[in-house]
């Protein structure tokens, strides 16, 4: 299981740093230009509230923008499948730990992460939906996209916080700062849903945290089970 979890680990980076690479082609952006305060176009569309909102994060250039953005959403479902095999096998250790609520926070953060997982697939098909209605979008659709971003995030960030849980309190000063990491994404996270501007900094733990399992993983598997003795 701990192999299987530095794997999943590991292609969750990979894809993450896929997407990134992705969202490099889209048109460059000009201060101030995107809603929210975000400097990326694949983010801002995901706090889009209104019509003109979207229009913004789609630029000038809206057709390039516009295949960017489709090329970025097919990587994406990837990447989804990846992060919900993670937290399942995460969620699958956190439950065997010595600790007599081990099993329901288990249960609750697998629940979280796969809850998680499908808003985001629902979310990415909003997206592709407005995308399909240029240039005359509809509010209802603009809706839709900001409502499953938002149960995606609050559902990610409670599972990352549950998550961490799995790594606390064992011998490994590795699995510690994996924690620690996974806590401060979890309370940058939540704080970047109303401060959209502390939004990226939440995935600078979480990329640290997911770099250091899948490195414990590999090279150090033992450190991340409890030891029985």
């Amino acid at each position: 299981m701990v192999r299987i979890v530095g794997v999943l680990a590991l292609l969750v980076v990979v894809l993450a740093v896929s997407i990134i690479i992705v969202s490099r082609q889209f048109e460059k952006v000009k201060e101030g230009e995107l809603p929210g305060g975000f400097a990326g176009r694949g983010p801002a569309m995901q706090f889009v509230q209104t019509t003109d909102d979207v229009k913004a994060v789609l630029g000038t250039d809206t057709s390039h923008n516009i295949e960017v953005m489709k090329r970025a959403l097919n990587v994406d479902y990837f990447f989804i499948g990846c992060y919900a095999l993670l937290y399942l096998s995460i969620s699958r250790l956190l439950m065997k730990r010595n600790c007599p609520w081990a099993r329901y926070l288990g249960i609750v953060a697998l629940v979280a992460g796969l809850g998680a997982a499908v808003a985001d697939v629902r979310e990415n098909r909003a997206i592709l939906q407005v995308l399909g209605e240029t240039p005359d979008y509809l509010q209802t659709s603009v809706n839709m996209i900001n409502d499953a971003a938002l149960l995606k995030w609050t559902l990610t960030f409670v599972a990352i916080a549950l998550l961490a849980v799995a790594f606390q309190d064992l011998e490994s000063r590795l699995a510690r700062w994996i924690s620690i990491s996974y806590i401060i994404t979890a309370v940058v996270g939540f704080a970047g849903l109303w401060n959209h501007a502390l939004f990226a900094l939440a995935f600078i733990p979480l990329a640290i945290g997911n770099v250091l399992l899948a490195f414990t993983a590999f090279t150090r598997p033992r450190e991340l089970i409890e030891s029985r003795g």
